[in-house]
């Protein structure tokens, strides 16, 4: 599976094929045999093939398809499971819930469309007593579908390489609790040794990783797991979970418990279990994550302790570093922002980002386990989002670690992946780097009066962050004594603008920094009411008016271009002159307009000029003109379309002219407001040619 195809390869497949053959000479009755007595063997992919066998040769026995299915779902082979238990998949009274099972299979196997129409189907003919309970569930799994469409639609994040890593690490088995002792070290846990236990491997060169091999001077731990591990930032002690081999390794069904070993030298001491609050009996406690905060070591774990929320929680306990004994602090779950009632699992609080990465399965998952983020601590957190693909598979994603630099990481998942893993049946570490960006996203504009059109100086702009449930995270504000505002983001990402001043209405506009508008080179404006303008006196009478359109997003190849600035304030040989005006705004009645006393602005026009008064609106203002672009093909069909280069500002205004009277230019200015791109559009008067300026309107 995980090696090229040779001779011993094909032979195993030539075997495979007279075994299938062999199997085909079997009566039903004696598929059936062979199937429950590998089932009380947990050799599942075994029974799971002897119960299929028996279906097809009895197709009106439909618990052959129900238990070979089981069997394949144990084995999370979502495939085989699904393609077996579409044929009970209606039968919910006899086989609970097995729609929800066979639409999760899909789901786990990619087939997102599929699985949200079965989802619908199941849940419309489901009438049992927890009907609410489901109704929840099949909801959330339901926006998972959604969410992997989306994200099918864009595309893995494309600064995020992954890669499988080969068989030194990877094996058959099941490999999983990556501890990235540095960027060249790597600690992990596998059953490879058909036990759980703890293997070494170090970065040969370049991306190759060195045959991984147990850890030197480790105690001996006889006949049990042992797995699972962290690592405190001074390597004084490690945490790792024993776990009973009572049963085949089953991970969360393992029963574990969480030990320190003390680092003395070269060697470590005899592990010692935390005490028993933290162990508590018959639970699992395990994936323990130790991080340090002054004089404090907070230790975070996953357990279905009592007082959790669901299945696995996550919880987390405290001792001071400088004492010696094991005196934790009593665990404290780590409330509704992380755990869920489904299960949550493998903490990993990096300190870098101010976050806990976890594992869920009870939240809005592309597959069944998804990683998630949360900023905060200990038990205050910001909403977890979902970290996306390609860290995300439509299979299980957890066990995500960071290294030491933060230039790269690890997670544990069982998705095929291309030749190299063509299953999902066992898990596998996946590395990952953050590749340089580079295309840097900027968030770029100015702070206009809506009134006068003139740039108003020490405007606050702030920017906020949109989560999936539309929710605001603040991330930056700054002053703006110019009235120009720029901020990096990150791709991918909503985010929200906020403008405001003293004796203005806010401003705001939201946008996704994937979809951006060649405005200018650096950005478009954000208008502020005045107060008074509207039909209020101060903001709690504020008119309700949708301030859209008005900032964008800007793609720079790095390294980052520097954003033109606006124009600074021209001097007189004897005194400063106020900064130059976009243009001036002038309130006429609609009869008859009445000049500025300002200066009217010529442009360097390529447009006709008239004689007389005349109206234009100008529709867009931007650093490079296409006529040919899209944004233009309705509005051409309403009037001849100018365009203007303003050499003060570098700019060009792209006019709808020309209208003898104010009326004709009112008339045409909603719609050409409601199109795209135009939302900002307003009216200009000109006299003999020449620009006079905007019409409040």
């Amino acid at each position: 599976m995980k090696n090229p195809i040779h001779l011993s390869l094909f032979a195993a497949f030539l075997l495979l094929a007279l075994n299938v053959q062999a199997q085909d000479k079997l009566s039903w009755k004696k598929h059936v045999k062979l199937a429950d007595e590998l089932y009380a063997k947990a050799q599942y992919a075994d029974a799971g093939e002897h119960y299929r066998a028996a279906f097809k040769q009895k197709t009106k026995k439909k618990e052959f398809a129900q238990k070979a299915g089981e069997c394949f779902f144990i084995m999370r082979d979502y495939r085989n499971a699904a393609d077996i238990w579409q044929h009970v998949k209606d039968e919910n009274a006899t086989y609970p819930l097995i729609g929800l099972r066979y639409a999760r299979c899909l789901k786990q196997n990619g087939e997102h469309e599929m699985a949200s129409d079965e989802l619908v189907k199941f849940l419309s003919k489901y009438e049992g007593a927890d009907k609410a309970a489901v109704t929840q569930i099949v909801q959330t799994e339901i926006k998972g579908c959604e969410l992997a469409a989306q994200y099918t639609m864009k595309g893995d994040d494309p600064n995020i390489l992954m890669e499988h890593l080969s068989s030194n690490i990877n094996t058959q088995e099941t490999e999983f609790g990556p501890i990235p002792f540095s960027d060249e070290a790597l600690y992990f846990s596998s059953t490879m040794a058909k036990r759980a236990e703890i293997y070494r491997s170090i970065r040969t060169s370049g991306s190759d990783w060195g045959k991984a091999t147990p850890i030197d001077n480790f105690p001996a731990i006889d006949g049990d797991h042992f797995c699972n591990g962290t690592l405190t930032p001074d390597a004084s002690r490690f945490y790792f979970t024993i776990c009973k081999s009572e049963e085949k390794w089953g991970g969360l069904t393992t029963h574990c418990e969480i030990f320190v070993t003390r680092r003395v030298g070269k060697t470590w001491t005899s592990p010692e279990r935390l005490p028993d609050y933290i162990n508590e009996q018959n639970v699992s406690t395990t994936q323990p994550n130790v991080i340090q905060d002054g004089n404090t070591e907070i230790l975070y774990f996953a357990s279905n302790r009592n007082g959790g929320m669901g299945g696995m929680d996550i919880w987390y306990t405290t001792r001071e570093i400088s004492s010696t004994a094991n005196d934790f602090t009593l665990p404290i779950n780590a409330g509704s922002k992380i755990n869920t009632k489904g299960d949550d699992i493998t903490p990993f609080y990096d300190k870098i980002d101010g976050a806990l990465y976890f594992a869920s399965n009870g939240l809005v998952s592309i597959g069944g386990f998804d990683v998630y983020k949360s900023k905060g601590a200990k038990s205050f957190w910001q909403t977890a989002e979902n970290v996306g693909t390609p860290i995300n598979s439509p299979a299980d994603d957890f066990s995500f670690v960071r290294t030491p630099s933060g230039k790269g990481g690890f997670v544990v998942s069982n998705r095929s992946y291309g030749n190299e893993k063509v299953n999902t049946t066992d898990e596998d570490i996946f590395g990952f780097m953050y590749e340089t960006p580079t295309v840097q996203y900027t968030a770029s504009g100015e702070v206009f009066s809506k009134a006068s059109r003139d740039v108003v100086d020490n405007a606050e702009v702030a920017l906020y962050e949109i989560d999936d449930k539309g929710q605001r995270r603040f991330v930056k504000k700054i002053v703006s004594p110019n009235g120009h505002y720029e901020f990096m983001v990150e791709p991918s990402r909503r985010y929200s603008l906020e403008a405001s001043k003293d004796g203005f209405f806010k401003a705001n506009y939201d946008f996704d920094s994937n979809d951006y508008n060649e405005y200018t080179e650096f950005g478009a404006p954000l208008y502020l009411e005045p107060y008074g303008v509207g039909s209020g006196e101060d903001e709690n009478d504020a008119p309700k008016e949708d301030m859209t359109k008005v900032a964008v997003v800007e793609k720079t190849t790095a390294p980052k271009k520097e954003m033109p600035k606006p124009d600074a304030p021209k001097k007189e040989a004897t005194k400063p002159t106020a900064p130059a005006k976009k243009e001036e705004v002038v309130t006429v009645p609609k009869t008859k307009p009445t000049p500025p006393p300002s200066k009217p602005v010529k442009p360097a026009a390529n447009a006709p000029m008239s004689s007389g008064t005349y109206y234009k609106i100008q529709i867009i203002a931007l650093a490079k003109v296409d006529m040919k672009h899209s944004r233009f093909s309705t509005v051409k069909n309403m009037r001849r379309i100018d365009n203007e280069f303003f050499t003060d500002k570098k700019l060009y205004r792209v006019m709808l002219a020309d209208y003898k009277t104010i009326e004709e230019a009112e008339a045409d200015l909603p719609s050409v407001r409601g199109m795209k791109d135009f939302g900002d559009a307003f009216i200009v008067e000109y006299k003999d040619g020449v620009r006079v300026g905007a019409i409040k309107n």
